[in-house]
């Protein structure tokens, strides 16, 4: 798909030169206004649909470069920068019919993008114009396509794809209200309820990735890294796993690992090298590099590069999608931050750690540490 987008981006150049020649150079700058606008249409699309039609907004990222403001709920995140232009939005389902919900949420994103299209037609009276049409088209051509990787999915994937389901993916689906519940309940610090969740869904869903994926992370909140560990493990040796769905497998792999090193409940030389092994065929798999900061950041930590964990863990921070994500992130920079004798920043950090996610085994001994010191 790649060679793809690439392809159809050099005929979009090409076609607006010749059609704009000699103004080519207005004709470029229609082109890049245009691909802007399709691509936040598409976002903006995601995000008015989900509220429409019962999703739920997880997070939505407005803009590029630094963050200048950010509103972090337990299973919601705001974030605006500092350059205005694009957009990124996660959703998910939150009520019965998931599929059905999706599938109209995606039809209307691609409804927006199809307005700004006829619109930038309207405008081929100039080079400019003209350079905003062809982009808006190739763009739209594009996102018409169904993709659903570890790092994008497409609205063609919604609207094209996800009709097409069935068997194990789609029970996934419309288990998510469910799934979502448990999520919900460890965000706010409730294990006992997010494992009562878990232990109803099992006994209906035993062979669903998410209702593991829910055990994993009540088994990490209560510091049984190992047990979590197990449970991911034993996902990597079925058949009925797709390609993306197998990246996220071995990046929450790695990054189990790597919790389990710090915790002392698995050897530093072994628990390391697996886990840059797992990110790696993570990566190969599609997972996307900058997801892994925060890993890549407690790996770091338990190297001793202070530095390098705090620049990772701080683009991990910045970029995360929910409140415990953000504070688990905040105490790998604390911790390193302690590491090298400043307390002083390292208590500003885990004092916004503690309001995020206070019941956090993390956010929890780093703070006891503090008030000991």
């Amino acid at each position: 798909m790649t060679v793809v987008r690439w392809v159809v981006t050099a005929l979009a150049v090409a076609g607006t030169i010749a059609w704009t020649f000699p103004d080519f150079h207005l004709g470029l700058a229609g082109a890049l206004i245009g691909l802007l606008l399709q691509l936040t249409a598409a976002q903006a699309g995601l995000a008015l649909g989900a509220v429409l039609f019962g999703l739920r907004i997880t997070h939505l990222i407005i803009g590029l470069g630094s963050e200048l403001k950010s509103w972090t709920r337990t299973n919601q995140r705001i974030v605006l920068r500092s350059i205005p232009v694009l957009a990124a939005v996660g959703i998910t389902g939150q009520k019965p019919g998931v599929r059905r919900r999706t599938v109209i949420t995606g039809a209307f994103a691609i409804a927006c993008c199809a307005l700004i299209t006829a619109a930038a037609w309207l405008a081929i009276g100039s080079a400019f114009g003209k350079g905003l049409a062809l982009a808006t088209t190739a763009c739209l051509c594009l996102q018409l396509v169904p993709i659903d990787k570890a790092g994008h999915t497409s609205l063609g994937w919604f609207v094209f794809g996800l009709p097409k389901l069935s068997g194990r993916r789609l029970g996934e689906l419309e288990a998510r209200p469910r799934v979502l519940a448990g999520m919900d309940a460890y965000h706010r610090g409730d294990i006992d309820e997010a494992e009562r969740i878990y232990d109803e869904l099992v006994k209906d869903h035993p062979d669903l990735i998410t209702v593991v994926g829910l055990k994993v992370v009540t088994r990490c909140a209560r510091e049984k890294y190992l047990e979590a560990l197990q449970a991911v493990l034993a996902l990597n040796g079925r058949d009925d796993i797709g390609t993306r769905e197998l990246a996220f497998i071995m990046a929450t792999t790695a990054g189990i690992t790597v919790q389990a090193v710090e915790a002392g409940q698995f050897p530093a030389e072994v628990g390391l090298e697996t886990a840059r092994n797992m990110l790696n065929n993570a990566y190969e798999a599609g997972y996307p590099q900058h997801r892994a900061n925060g890993t890549l950041a407690v790996m770091a930590l338990v190297e001793g590069d202070t530095a390098k964990a705090r620049q990772l863990a701080g683009w991990a921070a910045k970029s995360s999608e929910n409140a415990p994500g953000r504070a688990d992130d905040l105490i790998t920079m604390a911790r390193a931050w302690m590491a090298d004798g400043n307390n002083a920043k390292a208590r500003d950090l885990v004092a916004e750690a503690h309001e995020l996610a206070g019941w956090s085994p993390r956010v929890a001994a780093a703070r006891a540490r503090l008030e000991i010191s």
